[in-house]
């Protein structure tokens, strides 16, 4: 069932109920008591219909309309927690329609201003609490947290996009429902739940039905702001559950039934991150990283053509070791967001060949994103799929009819971000690498995070696995180790493929560039992951044979 669909016409009938007792009473009749105007229509306000977003066939997530130019800009940095989730709440309601507002915060060494300047916006500050009064008339009032069970912060965030609700902390209260705002009440979360259990599952017997079968949400309800402005307008459903506690577990599989393998998406992120992705797994469900991410419901409104930059020939094949480096998280779109523009400004980036990972959704969520690191990549920037390819996903756990459904979801992503490489977690198999082999023609290659440096191929498509204890590595010196055992295996009769992987929240460009001037040139050639998937091909061809 459509249930965008049934929402929609639970507005329809709304409209029609008060067109009925205009045309039987008068409009001046309308003024019912309030009692029985709150039990016919669930508030005591004209409910005003929630914007619904488009879902695009083979898209995860929805497409956002074409983002205004001139947007508004709340500065957050003074900002109380409860203000930012009030303010997030309303950017979701207000960009779903048309994106026009943003929220400015300074949590982040980037900077967001950065970003939307980027995205070719003019901003006009405006006080947060002026931009409510200015949007008012696109709001249907005021969704009550209860601040003794932090999850109701959750469930208002999935009110507050199904029925355009602001997420209030009751320390807003007094503010917003008197002038100028007189904003009011239509549901207050409060002293109605004895424990977590009871708020999730007023959550699924009575929200979740209403909710999008496209996305489920993990957030921490501790958490303010990050991604639920994103999730207001998607009109999801926010949950915080740790599939590896056998009552979370159970809740989640609740949800489960109504996500369509290869079809749904799960965003944000986990209490932890090995349970949940086993969990999901099973289902056929992606995941993408974005609990952090800002202003999503903008930045996906600003449409852009990718375009990768064109790409050198790689060197002469010679025998000798070809070695690949890698810089992992991009599995995580939030990192492309915050920590990887760090790192993109250490002055050692351009000076060796390093793999970045980065999402493949971001063609969704924010091209303007994916672009930027196009356009300013140098000729030894290399960008590659995080794992597992439209979505993080450990494939190893998932039915072969799900993965089959997922390699062809995955392969449209390829071509329209031009990654030509995927990371895969937590190893290739012949299902996996076969399914690949046959789905993805727009492949160049697959890494296997699976350690042991072993190379295969799958039809036309070669898999390369990380090198065993350095797939992940903490530290330049621990790459350094795992490179030099694998190099006292070389016989130097013919060439050899090898891949490092390091952990980029521990491991610097600059790590990598004192790694690759360390190495032994009569024996090593630092190249791109594209260059090492072309000569690993290439030393495959009889008729070519490498050079002495």
């Amino acid at each position: 069932m459509d249930y965008r669909f049934v929402s929609l016409t639970r507005s329809h009938y709304t409209h029609w109920r008060m067109n009925w007792f205009r045309t039987r009473f008068g409009r001046n009749r309308l003024i019912l008591p309030a009692c029985f105007a709150a039990a016919l229509f669930g508030y005591s306000s004209l409910s005003i219909p929630a914007a619904e977003l488009d879902w695009p066939p083979g898209h995860l997530l929805p497409a956002i309309p074409t983002a205004a130019t001139s947007v508004d800009a709340i500065d957050l940095k003074q900002a109380s927690g409860a203000e930012v989730d009030l303010f997030a709440s309303l950017e979701g309601i207000v960009n779903r329609k048309q994106p026009r507002l943003a929220c400015i915060g300074p949590s982040d060494a980037e900077g967001d201003l950065f970003w939307l300047r980027i995205h070719h916006l003019t901003m006009n500050p405006i006080d947060g609490f002026a931009a409510v009064e200015k949007y008012q008339a696109e709001l249907n009032g005021l969704v009550v947290v209860d601040p003794a069970r932090p999850e109701t912060r959750n469930v208002a965030t999935t009110l507050a996009g199904l029925d355009s609700a602001l997420i209030c902390e009751p320390e807003l209260l007094v503010k917003l429902t008197n002038a100028p705002f007189n904003l009011q009440i239509r549901e207050d979360l409060r002293g109605r739940f004895a424990n977590r259990a009871e708020v999730y599952d007023y959550l699924l017997k009575e929200v979740w039905p209403r909710c999008s079968r496209h996305v489920l949400a993990g957030l921490s309800p501790r958490m303010h702001g990050g991604l639920r402005d994103f999730l207001v307008a998607a009109n999801a459903s926010v949950v915080w559950l740790d599939a590896k506690k056998p009552e979370d577990a159970a809740l989640l599989a609740r949800f489960a039934p109504d996500l369509k393998p290869a079809q749904a998406l799960y965003v944000g992120w986990w209490p932890d991150e090995d349970a949940g992705l086993k969990w999901i797994g099973q289902f056929g469900i992606s995941v993408l990283a974005s609990d952090f991410f800002h202003n999503g419901s903008l930045l996906a409104g600003v449409h852009e053509q990718v375009t990768p930059p064109p790409v050198a020939p790689p060197p002469a094949l010679q025998n000798k070791m070809y070695l690949a480096l890698y810089l992992s998280d991009g599995d995580n779109i939030q990192y492309m967001q915050h920590s990887l523009r760090q790192l993109w400004k250490d002055p050692a980036r351009g000076k060796v060949p390093i793999g970045w990972t980065v999402s493949p959704l971001s063609v969704d969520l924010d091209p303007a994103l994916l672009n930027y690191y196009y356009q300013t990549a140098t000729t030894n920037d290399c960008l590659v799929s995080g794992p597992s390819g439209a979505g993080y996903g450990r494939l190893d756990f998932w039915k072969p009819s799900d993965l089959d459904a997922f390699t062809k979801l995955t392969n449209p992503y390829l071509e329209r971000s031009g990654i030509r490489i995927i990371t895969v977690w937590l190893r290739v198999d012949d299902s996996i690498g076969n399914s690949f082999a046959t789905n993805c023609p727009a492949l160049l290659g697959l890494i296997s995070h699976e350690g042991g440096a072993q190379a295969k191929v799958y039809g036309d498509l070669p898999m390369i696995g990380l090198v065993g204890k350095a797939n992940y590595a903490a530290s330049a010196e621990q790459l350094r180790s795992g490179i030099e055992r694998e190099a006292a295996n070389w016989n130097g009769s013919e060439p050899k493929f090898l891949a490092v992987q390091g952990n980029a929240w521990r491991v610097k460009p600059s790590g990598l560039l004192q790694l690759a001037e360390s190495l032994d040139t009569n024996r090593f050639v630092v190249v791109r992951p594209d260059h090492l998937f072309q000569l690993f091909n290439e030393s495959r061809q009889p008729a070519s044979p490498p050079h002495k």
